[in-house]
């Protein structure tokens, strides 16, 4: 029998952990932003705030589908990220009985999530050579919607899918995302 030349090395899975959180992980949420909208006025509304920019991220946490929230909500990648939001807003018309799907595509620049969704002084190319101060979501997606709808539609829902691309802060936080999953998956917040 031939004898095991390699040393043990106690490190190997620490090391390996380590290689995972360094690398580039495609992380996505959707979720429909009406419901989104109504969990946080109704939590509003029981708690008696004004200010929708207040509301905590754990209210709403169980309507967000995806890996994403799990490392927003618990802070486990760097907040300043070259956010990608896709949204198919879904309008019918009595009338006409006809249905119109508007999608919108927003491709950011380096910002923070909060930055993102309330607006900054980040400027955004518009096309043509055009670049905007950045609003934040809502304006935007309101402004696009506004000019792109015809009048006797009323808006069903609409879907939005969220996507990074990033790595975790560090091998604690990425073993933490991996724990979170596995809980998410059972149905248990994390």
């Amino acid at each position: 029998m031939k004898k095991r030349n390699k040393k043990y090395n106690p490190n190997k899975l620490a090391n390996a952990y380590r290689a995972q959180s360094a690398q580039k992980h495609v992380l996505e949420m959707t979720f429909n932003i009406d419901e989104v909208n109504g969990r946080v006025d109704e939590w509003r509304e029981a708690n008696g705030l004004v200010d929708k920019e207040l509301t905590p991220k754990h209210v709403v946490y169980g309507v967000y589908h995806g890996d994403l929230i799990i490392c927003l909500k618990n802070l486990l990648i760097p907040q300043e990220q070259e956010w990608f939001l896709g949204v198919d807003s879904h309008y019918y018309s009595i009338e006409k009985d006809e249905v119109l799907t508007i999608p919108a595509q927003f491709q950011m620049p380096l910002m923070s999530f909060e930055d993102f969704r309330f607006g900054c002084d980040v400027k955004v190319d518009r096309g043509h050579g055009l670049k905007t101060r950045w609003r934040g979501i809502s304006a935007e997606l309101d402004a696009i919607l506004l000019t792109e709808v015809p009048a006797g539609f009323e808006r069903v829902h609409s879907y939005a899918l969220m996507r990074v691309e990033t790595a975790f802060n560090n091998a604690a936080d990425y073993l933490y995302f991996k724990e979170a999953q596995k809980l998410r998956v059972l149905g248990e917040a994390a």
